[in-house]
């Protein structure tokens, strides 16, 4: 996003520049975290050359950032839910064979698998089309691809995540994955996807059990209106703990 070299000399922007959206979007892209000055992030916005892309979240409508943003062009991209999985939560019970393997891949490990990351970004591409880009009408569907390929692939070059578990079927075929971020207290499930071909077979289930570990809380976010993964979640042991909105802005979106 360009912006005045008046502005530049007098304020400091309160938006942030996004490289791994930038690098997909083929065009600048910057994240907004509140409260921020909102004057000052008008004259951004009112500054930006098409094409530009701002993102943020807000609480709900009831936020009091809510109605300012979406009078400056901000739009609902998607209502989420956050749940959460107690560190106490019983163990799951053990299943019979499903036919696929999880294997569990750590950061340490990633760079010596690099032969995966492409398989795996070509799973994350095909089969992850709902998501809040997918839902954005002014974002192709060929980026909104992209996003998912390279946020799968940036754990194999230490970008995101320090976890991995990927469901291998018996030809040694990619069918699943659970990208995990690990901080001292949660588990979060930050990617997971599941073949087409091997949706209601378990892998789902099986890549989130192999993530639990006694004594971490584990955590995902979802979208509000996704009651399948809903119900999957619950069935695991988690609960809604907290929604948010995610907002999208787009230079030159007139509507």
């Amino acid at each position: 996003m360009t912006m005045s070299t008046a502005r530049k000399e007098t304020e400091t922007p309160v938006t942030a520049p996004d490289a791994f959206l930038t690098a997909a979007f083929h065009a600048p892209c910057r994240s907004l975290a509140l409260p921020c000055d909102m004057n000052t992030l008008s004259a951004e916005l009112s500054a930006a050359d098409a094409p530009a892309f701002v993102w943020t979240k807000v609480a709900g409508p009831d936020d009091p950032a809510f109605t300012p943003l979406t009078e400056m062009g901000f739009r609902v991209a998607v209502e989420e839910i956050t749940y959460e999985r107690p560190a106490d939560a019983p163990a799951p019970a053990a299943t019979a064979d499903p036919g696929f393997t999880v294997r569990k891949i750590t950061q340490d490990a990633a760079a010596r698998e690099a032969a995966i990351a492409e398989e795996l970004g070509d799973l994350a591409c095909d089969n992850l089309t709902t998501s809040r880009f997918h839902q954005d009408p002014l974002v192709p569907d060929a980026v909104a691809c992209e996003i998912k390929k390279r946020w799968a692939m940036n754990f194999f070059t230490g970008k995101r995540g320090q976890e991995m578990y990927v469901a291998c079927a018996a030809d040694g075929n990619a069918v699943g994955f659970n990208q995990v971020l690990v901080t001292p207290e949660y588990k979060v499930i930050d990617l997971i996807c599941t073949a087409a071909n091997y949706r209601r077979r378990g892998v789902a289930r099986a890549v989130v059990e192999a993530m639990f570990e006694p004594g971490l809380k584990t955590r995902v976010g979802s979208q509000a209106n996704n009651a399948a993964a809903d119900a999957f979640y619950k069935s695991l042991g988690f609960d809604p703990v907290g929604t948010s909105l995610c907002l999208h802005w787009h230079a030159g979106d007139g509507a």
